[in-house]
């Protein structure tokens, strides 16, 4: 059933009056705190004349965050992409609710989406890709045969759009809409404060380029008599060996571990430089609420990075992975040179104001999704 098909419905939230003309179930497997659950929130949080619904595998915080914003949440076990059982409850979750959207966030949920036409769902199904996964050849055979039945699938960045490709999706039902985060009137830290500090919010896993990151620092604390300091906000299985390294380098100085942190803006705000040293990456959300905050980034030149720093943003460097000395050179750069620094940091917010706002990014998807209903 599409816009238009359905006479106009009332729900009450409290004291407001929302106008639902399109209903929308979020499937997620797992419903923690990461980059695509901001997503599936950001989305919920921002669309117009939308009810939704909310469908996951493994509980976690996003589940509280949907109930509060007044999603049905179900629970639906999810064991593996081809799992019938996960299908046809979302089949009758879908038939219930007079679903219009199923949007995925991962293959998982994806095929079950598609797989719960088996079952008599009419519900268009998106899928959204916020992974940089190379597929190999039985996968790419399932992709080819699986989603075509898919009305749309997102990629956050070109990089995933160019993967999604290769992996045998259609090219033709794949649209490029870019992560967004709310534009914030911020000017960014005076860089003549002391210690200068660079800021890191990640997971510390050997994806995140931890341990790459700690070598830059050695390297930059026999580069400079300048002070400054690393904070690291997050955990992860490489903490241990993290900690154990500074230790071991005498870099107790220089860094320091925050730990998981509920605030990140309370952190970003402390900082003059955002660094990202993934070995792989979408569009990362972390390197634009730090933009959001005037401040300028050094990447690696990974997955979306380059999307998001360019010649045509202009708002930071971006440094080859596992490249310790390009990335202490580019450390060093943003703490001596003040004119390069300030205009990294007036681009920053005039990128997520005119490229990465997230009001850009929820009138994409809007039309998208009014678009495959018109089919």
């Amino acid at each position: 059933m599409g816009v238009g098909q359905r006479p106009t419905v009332l729900i009450i939230y409290g004291s407001s009056i929302r106008v639902i003309i399109l209903r929308i179930l979020y499937l997620i497997n797992h419903a923690g705190n990461g980059g695509s659950e901001k997503y599936v929130k950001v989305l919920s949080e921002g669309l117009k004349n939308v009810e939704i619904f909310f469908g996951y595998n493994e509980t976690g915080l996003l589940v509280s965050q949907m109930e509060s914003l007044g999603a049905k949440v179900f629970n639906v076990k999810m064991k593996s992409p081809f799992d019938l059982k996960a299908a046809k409850q979302i089949a009758v979750i879908c038939k219930e609710n007079e679903i219009d959207i199923i949007h995925a966030q991962f293959p998982r949920e994806n095929y079950i989406a598609i797989l719960s036409k088996l079952y008599g769902n009419r519900a268009k199904v998106v899928y959204t890709s916020h992974i940089n996964v190379n597929n190999n050849l039985v996968w790419k055979i399932m992709n080819f045969l699986i989603t075509r039945k898919n009305s749309a699938v997102i990629a956050v960045c070109n990089s995933v759009k160019h993967l999604l490709i290769s992996n045998n999706y259609p090219q033709d039902k794949i649209h490029v809409i870019f992560n967004g985060v709310g534009y914030e009137d911020y000017e960014g830290n005076n860089i003549e404060d002391t210690p200068f500090i660079f800021v890191v919010l990640a997971r510390l896993s050997a994806e995140k380029g931890i341990l790459f990151l700690l070598e830059s620092i050695k390297t930059l604390s026999t580069e400079t008599n300048k002070p400054f300091k690393l904070l690291l906000a997050g955990e992860g299985p490489l903490e241990a060996e993290a900690k154990n390294y500074v230790t071991e380098n005498n870099l107790s100085e220089f860094v320091d571990f925050l730990g998981y942190t509920t605030n990140p803006k309370e952190v970003l705000s402390t900082g003059h430089v955002f660094i990202n040293s993934s070995e792989s990456e979408a569009l990362s959300f972390a390197i634009l609420e730090a933009m959001t905050m005037g401040l300028p980034v050094i990447a690696t030149n990974v997955g979306g990075n380059p999307d998001i720093i360019n010649d045509s943003t202009n708002c930071g460097i971006l440094v080859a992975y596992n490249n310790p000395s390009e990335m202490a050179t580019a450390m060093k750069t943003m703490m001596e040179d003040k004119d390069l620094y300030a205009k990294f940091s007036k681009n920053s917010r005039f990128a997520i104001k005119n490229t990465f706002d997230i009001k850009i990014m929820i009138s994409k998807t809007q039309k998208m999704y009014k678009d495959i209903l018109k089919d």
